[in-house]
């Protein structure tokens, strides 16, 4: 009760039922294990969605050996990015697949390149 119930009780003293009270706090003890496993699901659900939602931008781009390729610049060089600096360089030959999305690159003279480069950070070229 807060003090100032003592002096004046308020509607909530004057109605109280210790019995009722403890009738619900027990119902409300046989509940939990239904309230948590429904809290559980929402999360679930949740948690696809979300996953749904990020995973729609990260499709992977699939390119055989042999395609012409356009390398994107920020995933090359970061220090070397701006407004009105190109967002491709290029272009490469895809030499090797060695998992979905993930490829080594040629330079047009026949030269690799070092690292390997995931799809998203190539896009394709058409001729």
């Amino acid at each position: 009760m807060l003090p100032i119930e003592v002096g004046s009780p308020s509607h909530r003293a004057i109605n109280f039922d210790e019995e009722a009270n403890e009738e619900g706090l027990k119902t409300n003890m046989e509940l939990i294990d239904e309230v948590r496993d429904q809290a559980v699901e929402r999360m679930e659900k949740y948690k696809e969605k979300t996953r749904e939602h990020f995973s729609k931008k990260s499709r992977v781009k699939n390119f055989q050996v042999g395609d012409l390729v356009l390398r994107d610049i920020e995933a090359s060089d970061p220090t070397n990015t701006g407004k009105l600096m190109p967002k491709w360089e290029g272009p490469y030959k895809v030499k090797d697949v060695l998992r979905p999305g993930t490829y080594k690159l040629l330079n047009m003279d026949g030269s690799e390149i070092p690292n390997t480069w995931h799809g998203l950070g190539l896009r394709k070229i058409y001729q």
